[in-house]
């Protein structure tokens, strides 16, 4: 295409929405990884691209039988569309705080079973945001703690409730509180059914479920038998409850089964560890009023959560 004899046309709600899908697909690295992401089948992104591509009157990327690439083209405009979507993000603030109220949305990104937590913070925090003045929508969704941490990486999400810190740069990790991590079988494993052989079983003789986006297993297990590979928490579980392997779970995971008699937590020199749970948001949006306030409230919900249960636990 030839760039230099057509201007660029003002762009149009339609043109961000293009925009919007063009950055998914570049930042999970094809059409086929955008799908999920996106919610629409590959067609539909093909053509959505080739409309962009229409509009701006230049190549943005190859797709095809030979992969997917991003052109020079492609990059400049990729680069300049997160350019502006973090200006319209300041324009929504700017009017925000005009107005004295919180408008838009938000997109909240939670690692797996954080239901399952002590009090449930995350839901009292998100019930007290929706109870404030303003008119925000509440986009939230569940994903791996890695993919939490991600989806904020690659704007696909404004904030993420996880475990995983990896240091990412353009983010900002807020610890709220801590999660235990334990080694646990079903009730009819052998281990389970003989404790005290349990404690000075070798790793290596074990069948152990790896989960392939945690580290900790590498770090915890090593040694022992990854027969099992869990891509999420509730698979690892169901691999655990089927008697055939162990594995290292949260506690608070595990609290509903072990108190039904499903699952046993074994002692290992190993484990248990601990690990922290994050508030992460990209630290250019750390001072929009919508971050700001969900972050407070979810601070203050695991606090008084923690609180509880230290009272609690001194009775």
């Amino acid at each position: 295409m030839n760039v230099q004899n057509h201007a660029i046309p003002p762009l149009h709600d339609v043109d961000i929405r293009l925009l919007r899908i063009f950055k998914c697909v570049v930042e999970c690295g094809g059409l086929s990884a955008a799908e999920y992401t996106l919610g629409i089948g590959r067609s539909a992104i093909s053509k959505h691209l080739s409309d962009l591509e229409a509009r701006l009157t230049v190549r943005l990327c190859e797709r095809g039988r030979s992969g997917f690439s991003i052109t020079s083209y492609g990059e400049t405009v990729y680069r300049a569309t997160i350019e502006l979507l973090d200006a319209l993000d300041l324009f929504r603030a700017q009017i925000s705080t005009a107005k004295g109220t919180l408008t838009g949305s938000i997109d909240i990104c939670i690692m797996h079973g954080v239901y399952l937590e002590d009090g449930n913070p995350l839901a009292q925090a998100l019930g007290k945001f929706a109870d404030r003045p303003g008119c925000v929508t509440l986009n939230v969704r569940s994903a791996s703690s890695e993919e939490a941490e991600e989806a904020v990486a690659t704007r696909r999400a404004n904030v993420a409730v996880t475990c995983s810190n990896s240091g990412l740069a353009g983010l900002s990790y807020r610890p709220v509180g801590m999660h235990r991590f334990a080694l646990y079988a079903a009730a009819r494993h052998t281990l389970a059914q003989t404790p005290e052989e349990a404690k000075a079983t070798d790793l290596a003789d074990l069948d152990v479920v790896a989960r392939a986006y945690l580290r900790r297993e590498q770090r915890l297990l090593r040694g022992g038998r990854s027969t099992a590979i869990a891509n999420d928490l509730e698979a690892g579980l169901e691999l655990i409850l089927s008697g055939r392997f162990v594995g290292i779970l949260p506690e608070h995971l595990a609290k509903p089964w072990v108190a039904t008699g499903q699952l046993v937590r074994l002692s290992t020199p190993v484990v248990p560890d601990e690990e922290a749970t994050f508030i992460v948001y990209r630290s250019k949006s750390r001072n929009l009023p919508v971050i700001q306030t969900i972050a407070e409230d979810i601070v203050k919900a695991y606090t008084r959560a923690k609180t509880h249960i230290g009272a609690a636990g001194g009775k």
